[in-house]
């Protein structure tokens, strides 16, 4: 299990609030420095395993917790006048369900514990892995990681107890995490009083450099002997708009078979047509045999992508590498179109002269 809350769920809702992440963050500006710094270590504070003991207690201890097998959310929301629903499946089993619907069309994305894939609008099923998949797993996930910390110990590098300081309007211990898979670093707030977790705040390295997510979680509401949080607060400059409110409106335990993560037909066949591939299909060439003009894109388009291939060149050869490895591995879920097209193009004028 990942923790990846703050980049997946960011991205999940940029993408159905308007067009790809490419398109909603070409801007330069430099974003995600306005949060300033956690409080540095203080002498007095508990040790961590006693903040994740609290954190567990406050919820209803860890015999409720491991009775939670599957879990049933869904979640709605508004950004600029754009209505968004997120439907999460989990089972402890190992399976997983995401789907997200606005207006622009429903992305859903699954695994029955072992095969992953994902249906973007206007696109067919696909077999995903990597990053995409975490996000799957992030994104299902989300309740079950904030209920047990212990399992977010398991994915970090480095995991400690660095300070105390206010949080959504609470003296919290700050406990600071690394991921072990990706660069950047976090803080979660835990109610120095209660010992519940209040929420995180998240920075990773992007093309876009810098960003700083805070997740803060609200209405805690006991179901089945375990208090989960009915609304979720998100503030990322991903997110057009400003802040906004996750409002749970469906949270069922128990509830589900694993019939409800058995892969689609669709998916069972791609699966089947992989393992009967003696050799590794080569990816997509996300340039194709020709190469694509400036003006080959939609002029409302071109602007934006000049914009971001000088950011990202600016950012120097990791900077680079780190972003066609972003963009390739996004390429394959994309529907055929002007957004798809355009990263095609960036990807392309990227790997000129390396």
């Amino acid at each position: 299990m990942n923790l990846r809350l703050t980049s997946s769920t960011a991205l999940c809702v940029v993408l159905f609030a308007g067009s790809t992440a490419v398109a909603q963050n070409s801007g330069g500006n430099a974003i995600g420095q306005a949060e300033s710094a956690p409080a540095v270590a203080q002498d007095g504070l508990p040790s961590l395993e006693k903040i994740i003991a609290d954190a567990v207690k406050a919820i209803g201890g860890r015999e409720a917790i491991d009775e939670v097998k599957t879990l049933h959310t869904i979640m709605s929301m508004e950004m600029m006048g754009t209505a968004i629903t997120m439907e999460n499946k989990w089972s402890r089993e190992g399976g997983r369900w995401a789907k997200t619907d606005s207006p622009m069309g429903s992305m859903e994305m699954g695994s029955d514990g072992t095969t992953s894939w994902m249906k973007m609008p206007g696109a067919g099923y696909s077999i995903i892995s990597g990053p995409q998949a975490d996000q799957l797993d992030s994104q299902a996930s989300l309740h079950i990681m904030m209920l047990d910390p212990q399992q977010i110990k398991q994915d970090m590098a480095t995991m400690e107890v660095v300070g105390r300081e206010e949080f959504d309007g609470r003296m919290a211990h700050v406990v600071r995490f690394e991921p072990k898979d990706t660069e950047g670093e976090g803080f979660m707030f835990f109610d120095a009083n209660t010992g519940r977790v209040l929420g995180l705040r998240q920075t990773e390295q992007s093309p876009m450099g810098e960003q700083t997510t805070t997740m803060t979680f609200g209405e805690w509401k006991k179901v089945s002997g375990v208090e989960f949080f009915h609304v979720l607060k998100v503030q990322s400059p991903m997110m057009p708009g400003g802040p906004m409110d996750m409002n749970i409106t469906t949270l069922k335990v128990n509830e589900l078979d694993e019939s409800a993560f058995a892969l689609p037909e669709e998916v069972a066949a791609l699966a089947a047509e992989d393992e009967g591939d003696d050799n590794t299909p080569a990816q997509d060439d996300a340039v194709g045999s020709d190469e694509i003009a400036l003006e080959d894109l939609p002029e409302s388009y071109r602007d934006r992508a000049q914009q971001m291939i000088t950011q990202i060149k600016a950012g120097g050869e990791q900077t680079i590498s780190q972003s066609l490895q972003q963009f390739e591995e996004l390429m394959p879920s994309l529907p055929e179109g002007d957004d798809k097209l355009t990263l095609q193009y960036i990807v392309q004028e990227l790997k000129k002269g390396q």
